[in-house]
């Protein structure tokens, strides 16, 4: 059996040791013979041989003929369903030649693995279900699942890929160390989706920037896997872009180059659509592609009117600045769209006429990528228009909340809330219900009542309806009540509404707020059982208490709908229908109007220039007319306030600007129409005043002027920045760093990315993202300026991924597959007998011996000290064996009647004294020599033959050493006592 060692190198030890236990046997003194001596030297060497053994680690290996196999099957769209019927029929065929003790597990994968079958001595194969995305190919984590499968190390190990080997995320090729280190064998199986006929577009090519009026190319890149005709249609900005251009294609790769001028600055979105006959995805038939024009700064006007534009338009076009405008439904609503402008403003624009998406782009596009921002009042706008709590708040130098500060009514608000019979309605009434927690001021009150009980139903108007599920209370703790709104369940599904709504009215009429509102949440199906004249009363009642009611359906049909409607209207509230998240911001902040006043001040004034103004230096406010109202904000604290309604009662902010992120942003609390700014408008000094104001917002323009460039390669994003001089020469150590903002950008809680921007050579400057998924993927490269301090270059760049790039790949990738298999100790598309077959990974199982060699030392030490250590020689062996007889002879013999043993017993007692009387105490010879001599008879030494001998037994030497030993014991004593007495007379005298 082979042997191994976990620690080898303590072997290095056993010579030199074994030498000098030898070299000081040759030089040691010692008494014993040379044959003990060089036993002892054996045992010496044999025992540190053990010891050293231990040491190393030795153990046994047994090798093991059973073996586990991993199956990973691929499930992504590149292999097509018939590709995962190839995969099926191979596992089931090769599963036919298991051995006994064989086991086999499955893994399918695609952008991520999943376990189907543990390993097993059974395998199920039908359908290959996979549950994950597959719209990608990840082989490398599919290989580490794989790995983390095969942990048994006591039976061979394998695994068999099943692929076209077409990875789009990950490195398969990092994993082959790992499994070469485990002795784990790779088989690779390539599957052929076997597409008789497709074609996609590969690639589409634009500038990153061009001149206005400029002519530039754009590249596509068309594949085909058959000769046929084609048509190519290019679109800007969903337009088209010229008439469709027909394509000859042929198999292969195919190159079409498009001219495009254009004469407006802005950023601008390509797409390329293919259409061809003889085509298999057409998820692939497209491409995109953004090119920046430079030219004269844009500014992009948002109203509920084009017509508020021409004052703007005029006064602007003066200072070179191009005005455009949009409603508030038109503004873009992701932050590439808005590349194309260098300034927003929002003139008398309600949060709720804008979704959460665009209000997050507008974010973005100011914060990461330098675009001005500007807010201007009215009465929808700022607090009136409900912008608290959103990301355009964020980005504004001022705070909407200001209800504690200027004294505001409080509100306290009654939520309603029934079971609904579906799901996800229930859901969306609990998000409703947190939407109002955030609408609310910790000076606000709020409670939650649930639909369960009859209460006033039936008549007994004493006792109340439902249950106060959030007692009413101040929302001092706005997360701790939203926490436990989501917890809500078992609302109650009642046939009437009434007793629920007087419950809710009779607890708000006991607080001391100034405004109360009830919002019911539910499906309306109370129509079909109650009594709507009961409910009209009952709502009259509601509202003679100075309570107002509204309804918010989810899941409700038309007649739901249509009744809570109508107690919407009996209560002089708001009617909804929400049936998705993303319509409760908007619906909600609407609904603020009827339960709050507008933080406004209606009423002449003049505001007051302040001394660290920076925007609107040179105008003559001295001489402006009075505003006649604006809108009531907090100024933030890194916020500047260049104007203030300074009156000591009032202090508020007119105003103000800060720097934000990249950006800058403004608010100014009037308006620019002809309501509170209707004297401001023949007043000289108001288009200097807009002007000042739009150019310190523009986005500032340093370009970088290094070619930049961003590259998607296998689920990541590359950018690439070659710093070269106009005098051709590399520029180094430059400092560098990258924002990344993924496409769908549709909340708050999205973020950029800042990617690190690292030098990997002369003039190069490289840095890596995750760009998982599709969509336009904007990138700023920020290069600081060495000369002046805080000034950064920024370079948008952008790259668009029109589709998965699951579907770029139409033919298998044989060359992975092959370097898979040969890099990890495997085969190239064995057949299905073979995964099973004689030719098995090694697989051995490791016993330590280290205990059993420790004990083997231990036993064998006793022996080494008494080889060394006793003297042990021929006579002492004779001397142990005649003791070993004696012992032996001296077993007891029973008698068999009682005068035998008195006779054995006196025969015993008259050997001893013929011993002791013949035996002299102090005769040599009698205790070396087997005979006695009777030294009591005179003998002449000439006469020494007449010296009678008598010869004795070796009992009876035995016997007559031991009555010596006693009289000398005896002589001793006697002689002691003898001393110890002339001690004493010395002493004496």
């Amino acid at each position: 059996m082979p042997f191994a060692f976990t620690q080898w190198y303590w072997l290095l030890l056993l010579p030199p040791l074994c030498y000098f236990f030898w070299y000081a046997a040759q030089h040691t003194i010692t008494d014993i013979t040379t044959g003990r001596k060089r036993f002892s030297l054996l045992l010496r060497c044999l025992l540190i041989t053990l010891l050293v053994l231990a040491l190393a680690g030795l153990e046994l290996q047994k090798s093991s003929k059973t073996l586990t196999v991993v199956f990973l099957a691929d499930a992504s769209r590149s292999v097509g369903k018939a590709g995962r019927t190839a995969e099926e029929t191979f596992i089931h065929q090769a599963l036919q030649y298991m051995h006994p003790g064989d086991r086999a597990a499955l893994i399918t994968f695609a952008r991520s693995p999943q376990i189907n079958s543990l390993p097993a001595h059974a395998l199920h194969t039908s359908g290959l279900q996979h549950g994950g995305s597959m719209e990608a190919t990840n082989i490398a984590r599919a290989i580490a699942q794989g790995r983390a499968l095969l942990q048994n190390k006591k039976t061979g190990r394998r695994m068999v890929l099943l692929s076209d080997g077409n990875e789009t995320n990950g490195d398969a090729l990092q994993q082959t160390a790992s499994l070469n280190a485990a002795n784990i064998h790779l088989d690779t199986v390539t599957i052929d989706p076997k597409l008789h006929q497709e074609a996609l577009v590969e690639s589409m090519t634009l500038p990153q920037q061009v001149k206005i009026g400029q002519p530039f190319t754009i590249r596509v890149v068309l594949r085909s896997l058959t000769s046929q005709q084609a048509a190519l249609s290019l679109s800007r900005n969903s337009k088209p872009a010229g008439s469709p251009i027909q394509v000859a294609l042929h198999p292969g790769d195919n190159l079409v180059r498009v001219q495009q001028t254009i004469a407006q600055p802005g950023a601008y979105r390509y797409q390329a659509e293919l259409n061809a006959p003889q085509d298999t995805y057409p998820q692939n038939n497209r491409g995109e592609g953004y090119v920046w024009v430079r030219g004269i700064p844009t500014v992009l006007y948002v109203a509920d009117s084009s017509q508020l534009t021409a004052f703007l338009r005029r006064t602007l076009a003066a200072q070179h600045l191009r005005v455009e405008y949009a409603p508030p439904s038109a503004l873009p609503s992701s932050p590439a769209a808005l590349q194309g402008f260098d300034a927003v403003f929002l003139s008398n624009v309600a949060a709720y006429n804008l979704t959460n998406q665009q209000m997050t782009a507008l974010q973005h596009a100011c914060r990461d990528f330098g675009m001005g921002l500007g807010m201007i009042g009215g009465d929808q706008s700022f607090g009136a228009g409900y912008y608290r709590g959103t990301p355009l708040e964020k980005a504004l130098p001022v705070s909407m909340d200001v209800k504690q500060q200027k004294k505001l009514p409080s509100v306290a608000v009654a939520l309603v809330i029934e079971d609904l019979e579906i799901e996800s309605s229930v859901n969306m009434s609990i998000e409703a219900a947190k939407a109002v927690v955030d609408l609310l001021e910790p000076i606000d009150q709020v409670g939650v009542l649930d639909c369960n009980g009859f209460g006033y139903f039936g008549g007994n108007s004493s006792s109340p309806g439902g249950t106060w599920r959030i007692p009413m209370q101040h929302v001092v703790h706005p997360n701790a009540i939203k926490n436990e709104m989501q917890n809500l369940t078992g609302m109650g599904d009642p046939p009437t509404y009434d007793p629920y709504l007087l419950e809710a009215a009779r607890v708000l009429n006991n607080t001391d707020a100034k405004i109360k509102h009830i919002i019911f949440l539910g499906d309306g199906d109370a129509i079909y059982e109650s009594d709507q004249k009961t409910i009209t009363r009952d709502i009259q009642r509601i509202n003679n208490m100075g309570i107002t009611v509204s309804t918010i359906a989810s899941g409700a049909d038309s007649q739901g709908q249509t009744f809570l409607a109508y107690i919407a209207k009996l209560g002089h509230g708001q009617a909804y229908v929400a049936d998705e998240e993303s319509q409760l911001p908007r619906l909600l902040l609407k609904d603020a109007e009827t339960v709050s006043q507008p933080p406004i001040v209606e009423e002449p004034f003049l505001p007051v220039r302040m001394p660290d103004d920076r925007v609107l230096k040179g105008i003559a406010f001295h001489s402006a007319p009075p505003l006649l109202g604006y809108d009531v904000v907090s100024a933030k604290p890194d916020a500047s306030v260049s104007l203030m309604d300074a009156r000591p009662d009032r202090e508020n902010p007119i105003f103000a600007e800060w720097r934000y992120g990249l950006g800058r942003s403004v608010a100014f609390m009037s308006d620019d129409r002809a309501k509170w700014a209707v004297q401001w408008l023949n007043w000289p000094g108001y288009a200097s005043f807009w002007a000042q104001t739009v150019r310190w917002t523009l986005r500032p323009y340093h370009p970088g002027q290094y070619d930049t460039s961003v590259q998607m390669k296998k689920g990541r994003g590359h950018i690439v920045v070659d710093a070269i001089s106009s005098s051709g020469q590399y520029v180094n150590h430059l400092q560098m760093s990258a924002l990344v903002l993924p496409p769908h950008q549709s909340s708050e809680s999205s973020h950029t990315v800042r990617v690190p921007m690292h030098q990997t050579g002369p003039g190069l400057y490289e840095g890596w993202f995750d760009a998982n998924g599709t969509g336009t993927w904007l990138v700023n490269v920020l290069q600081r300026s060495p000369n002046k301090a805080g000034t950064q270059r920024s370079t948008p760049v952008g790259i668009s991924v029109a589709y998965p790039s699951e579907y770029r790949s139409v033919q298998p990738n044989r060359i992975l597959m092959q370097h898979l298999a040969h890099a990890d100790m495997g085969r190239t598309d064995p057949a299905p007998q073979a995964v099973f077959g004689m030719q098995r990974p090694a697989a051995y199982t490791h016993y330590s011996l280290h205990q059993a060699l420790l004990l083997a030392a231990l036993l064998l030490l006793p022996l080494d000290i008494a080889v060394r250590r006793l003297a042990f020689g021929r006579q002492e062996m004779e001397r142990l064996t005649a003791l070993l007889r004696r012992k032996t002879a001296a077993a007891p013999e029973k008698a068999a009647t009682p005068e035998l043993a008195r006779l054995k017993s006196r025969r015993e007692q008259t050997v001893r004294l013929r011993t002791t009387e013949h035996t002299p105490a102090d005769s040599p010879a009698g205790k070396r020599q087997g005979t006695m001599v009777d030294a009591s008879r005179k003998t002449d030494p000439k006469n020494a033959e007449a010296v009678q001998v008598e010869a004795v037994s070796p009992e009876n030497t035995l016997q007559q050493e031991e009555s010596g030993m006693s009289r000398l014991r005896a002589a001793k004593k006697r002689a002691s006592v003898r001393n110890e007495r002339n001690q004493n007379e010395e002493e004496q005298q």
